[in-house]
């Protein structure tokens, strides 16, 4: 996986965060229907948690953290729509529209974003930009995760990303 300039830090973690929020700027209208598609993925879905193992800097629950921090807790309130078509939209609080200009000049995200699933993994590509992360989907929650070794103390962490079906 392409590493980034905020690598093992609570800052990257919010910026991928921050990236599901630009993708879901680009939305137009909302799907309403929660049947998922062939591979699980299609649909409708809320973060509902950001965790690291193990704890980094005494942190294991990310999107509590980031949430104390900005003060906000627009991230566990935006919707993401995941079409069949490879694209994403989604759904923005009024109140947490704001943020928009920041989250593009950080992660660059536009409305040309895609997504797909590619062994047991789901790719997230950008103009040239490719993430993936490894995927579990089930009929009402949605696992993404990757590992990286810190550069600093040699520890593996895991860092997961847990959406809810809506």
């Amino acid at each position: 996986m392409k590493k980034t300039r905020f690598h093992n830090s609570p800052l990257r973690v919010a910026s991928l965060a921050a990236l599901f929020l630009i993708a879901s700027l680009t939305a137009c209208k909302k799907d309403t229907d929660p049947t998922p598609g062939s591979n699980g993925v299609e649909g409708t879905w809320q973060i509902s948690a950001i965790t690291v193992s193990p704890a980094l800097n005494g942190i294991t629950d990310l999107l509590a953290f980031f949430q104390a921090f900005s003060g906000s807790d627009c991230f566990s309130k935006i919707t993401f729509n995941f079409k069949s078509n490879g694209t994403i939209d989604g759904s923005v609080p009024a109140d947490c529209q704001s943020t928009e200009d920041l989250a593009e000049d950080e992660l660059g995200i536009d409305e040309q974003s895609t997504w797909k699933v590619e062994n047991n993994k789901i790719v997230l590509t950008s103009g040239s930009d490719r993430q993936e992360y490894d995927l579990t989907v089930n009929s009402t929650t949605m696992n993404w995760s990757y590992s990286e070794v810190d550069s600093d103390d040699g520890k593996t962490y895991t860092y997961t990303i847990v959406f809810t079906r809506k």
